[in-house]
C-alpha cells in the first residue's frame, strides 16, 4: 500500500502497529483526475441532500443511486484522461483489473454493474475494472480502489458498517490510490467512534500535506 493508505489502515484497525513496506508509487497519478492526485480521497455526497440517501426495495440489501452515478462519472473521467490512461494501463499484469469498485452492499454492486455495462467505454477500459462486494475482496488488491459506502439516511444508523472487519477489507485493498465515496455527515458526529468515523477523523486531522483529501460532488 502507498504509505498514506497503510497509515490509515494501521491507525484505524491495528493501533498504529501495522508496518508498511517500501514500494515506489508511480508519479503519473498527479497528471490524472483530481480524485487520484492524493493517495486517499473522500468524495463527499452530502451536498446532494436527500439525493445522497440510500434506497431499499423488497429485499434486505440497499442501494444508493447518487453514489452509483458519481462512481460512473469517476470512471468516465479516468477513461477520458488519455495521457494518464496510457501510463496507467502499463501497470497491468497477468490481465488483472487495475481498478476495483468495492460495494458494501450486494444491491449496490448490481446497480453499478448495470450502469457500467450501459456505457460505451474506450477500447480495453472495461477489462481494467472489477465491480464486486466487499465480501468477495478478502485477500485481493488493485492499484486503485473505489469504495461505495452506500449507507446514508436521516437517522444516521450505521447498520453493519459499525463493525470493523468489512471496513478493514475495503480500506486495505488499494495499492496506489483509495477513493471513498459516501456521505461524510453519516460518520463525522454521532458515528465518530465507528471505524468509518475514525477514518474520517484521521483524514481530517492529517489533511492534504499527509496525502488525504476531501472532495465535494458537483450537484446539478
Amino acid at each position: 500500500m502507498a504509505p498514506p493508505i497503510g497509515d490509515l489502515v494501521s491507525h484505524t484497525f491495528y493501533g498504529g502497529k501495522l508496518q508498511n513496506g517500501s514500494r515506489p508509487i508511480p508519479d503519473f497519478y498527479k497528471n490524472g483526475p483530481a480524485f487520484l492526485k492524493s493517495p486517499v480521497a473522500w468524495l463527499d455526497t452530502s451536498t446532494a441532500g436527500k439525493r445522497a440517501h440510500h434506497e431499499k426495495d423488497s429485499g434486505p440489501s440497499i442501494y444508493n443511486r447518487c453514489e452509483a452515478e458519481q462512481i460512473i462519472e469517476v470512471l468516465k473521467q479516468i477513461a477520458s484522461s488519455t495521457e494518464f490512461l496510457v501510463e496507467f494501463m502499463r501497470l497491468r499484469e497477468n490481465d488483472e483489473p487495475l481498478i476495483g469498485v468495492i460495494c458494501m452492499y450486494a444491491e449496490q454492486k448490481r446497480l453499478i454493474r448495470k450502469k457500467f455495462n450501459q456505457e460505451n467505454w474506450v477500447e480495453g477500459f472495461k477489462e481494467l475494472v472489477k465491480i464486486d462486494t466487499v465480501d468477495s475482496y478478502q485477500g485481493k488488491e488493485n492499484r486503485v480502489i473505489i469504495v461505495s459506502l452506500t449507507r446514508s439516511e436521516p437517522k444516521k444508523a450505521p447498520g453493519f458498517l459499525r463493525t470493523p472487519n468489512r471496513i478493514n477489507v475495503a480500506m486495505s485493498r488499494a495499492m496506489d490510490r483509495l477513493l471513498i465515496v459516501g456521505n461524510v455527515e453519516m460518520w463525522n458526529k454521532q458515528n465518530s467512534a465507528t471505524p468509518l468515523g475514525q477514518v474520517f477523523s484521521y483524514m481530517s486531522k492529517k489533511g492534504e500535506p499527509a496525502g488525504y483529501k476531501f472532495l465535494a460532488i458537483k450537484t446539478r
